[in-house]
């Protein structure tokens, strides 16, 4: 079956409609990630995993709450799920310091010192004197047994 040039047009679009989003939908987005994180801070790392959640849904295209829900799996032991969810924000924003410290703070933990030292030269590229950039620099400079 071939299909219209303008069917097929559509259908190669397909993804990037996909994750546009109208401003309100991004603006809920962004409070409830602003929820998710004071989630965390009181401790309630189920609510804050609902919350990112639902800011994902809000706005498919919103990295931060994707690192945001890495980091919740990351405390809860979910290494797995921690690294899927930092790998979809830095796929959206190759830049986002959340995920790519936390992806750094997985690879300390597995032993992969090398995958987190180029972790922290892109860090150190993007933000040198952000806090995720100094403490994935400490963690490194602590030895081999760091956290």
């Amino acid at each position: 079956m071939v299909c219209p040039p303008a069917l097929a047009l559509l259908l190669a679009l397909l993804p990037g409609v996909a994750m546009a989003v109208d401003d309100a939908s991004a603006r809920i987005s962004i409070v409830l990630g602003e929820r998710g994180i004071e989630a965390v801070a009181r401790g309630d790392l189920a609510g804050a995993q609902r919350l990112f959640e639902r800011a994902i849904v809000a706005n498919p295209a919103n990295a931060p709450a994707y690192a945001h829900l890495g980091a919740v799996h990351h405390a809860t032991g979910d290494v797995r799920l921690a690294r899927k969810y930092f790998g979809i924000a830095l796929s959206i924003d190759p830049t986002e310091l959340d995920a790519l410290s936390g992806l750094a703070r997985l690879d300390i933990a597995e032993g992969n010192r090398e995958a987190a030292a180029e972790r922290l030269r892109v860090l150190r590229i993007h933000c040198e004197s952000c806090e995720q950039t100094r403490d994935i620099a400490r963690m490194l400079e602590s030895g081999p047994g760091a956290p």
